[in-house]
């Protein structure tokens, strides 16, 4: 506890209290957690671009007998037809990854201005946006990706606009909840009143505020649009034999999983990795982003008199 002696007159110096304890202001288990995880995406990331300078064979290429156990000269073993399931499993993560990509960014480029756009107006153009999104969010994300598969016809487009389809709402409403809150803020409201449009608002005075939010979101999403691609390709609506593709090669080893099971367990354990490390490094991301990178605050300043004088100084001469 710290003693003040308060003078008449004179102001109490402001204090801000440090983060102590348990509180963000540490550095944790899962901080670790997510830094593995950041290290852990990154050189997957690097492996799958260096797929053709890594990968022992061409993906395509018949190398061996049908059904190679895996060996020295073949890691992961042999497919079906004999290609190289390391090699595959490589230039395979490659296609997955750009259809996760491609299909997040297009939703996120669609759900993140319709969502903060009908957070900060309200009224009824945003329940009526809104609840067209939830019509979206209604359906199960694979049926809906499913329906637009059947109307289009197979291919890789159609998969990243099907999984972005699917995936647009989600960002929506989470911007639009994001929103919600900061828009009726103190400095949102100053910047009205000084004439800032709707536009500059939302980029200049909600977006930073609301942007750790939407970082746990767009990871989340590069880890579920990698299932739901994979998915797809599984059932045979994306890539085409005999291009390599963790899904469709999933699908191609399950005739074969009693016999030679490290054909279906490289790209389906590739999957589920990518998974559970967009998700870690989604909170690991926005948590440091929520608490300021866990950075001490610094004191706030000090409070001045009647006369501009700081506090210190006024107590001095209430003393003489």
């Amino acid at each position: 506890m710290v003693a003040v002696t308060v003078v008449e007159g004179v102001a109490a110096p402001a204090t801000v209290e440090a983060p102590t304890g348990g509180q963000p202001g540490r550095t944790g288990g899962g901080d670790r957690f997510g830094l593995i995880a950041c290290a852990v995406g990154v050189l997957l990331v690097l492996v799958l671009l260096l797929a053709p300078v890594l990968a022992p064979s061409d993906p395509t290429s018949i190398v061996g007998d049908a059904r190679g156990h895996p060996s020295a000269a073949h890691w992961f073993g042999l497919d079906a037809l004999g290609r190289d399931v390391l090699s595959r499993t490589l230039y395979g993560g490659r296609e997955t990854l750009v259809i996760a990509l491609l299909s997040t960014f297009f939703a996120a480029l669609v759900g993140v201005p319709l969502g903060m756009l009908a957070g900060y107006v309200g009224r009824w153009p945003g329940g009526v946006t809104m609840r067209v999104m939830d019509v979206f969010l209604a359906f199960p994300g694979l049926l809906l990706a499913l329906v637009i598969v059947t109307i289009r016809g197979p291919g890789t487009t159609t998969v990243v606009a099907a999984v972005a389809v699917s995936f647009a709402p989600v960002f929506a409403r989470v911007l639009y909840g994001a929103t919600q809150r900061v828009r009726n803020q103190e400095y949102v409201a100053a910047a009205r009143v000084v004439g800032c449009g709707p536009a500059r608002i939302l980029a200049r005075h909600v977006f930073p505020v609301i942007l750790p939010e939407l970082i746990v979101v767009l990871s989340s999403a590069i880890g579920w649009t990698t299932l739901l691609s994979a998915t797809l390709n599984f059932l045979g609506f994306g890539v085409r034999p005999p291009a390599p593709e963790w899904g469709a090669d999933l699908a191609a080893g399950l005739s074969h999983i009693s016999q030679a099971w490290w054909i279906s367990t490289a790209p389906g354990v590739a999957v589920t990795l990518v998974i559970l490390l967009a998700n870690l490094v989604g909170d690991h991301l926005g948590g440091r982003l929520t608490r300021g990178g866990g950075r001490r605050r610094r004191p706030a300043r000090r409070d001045t008199g009647d006369a501009g004088v700081p506090v210190a100084e006024a107590v001095a001469k209430a003393k003489e």
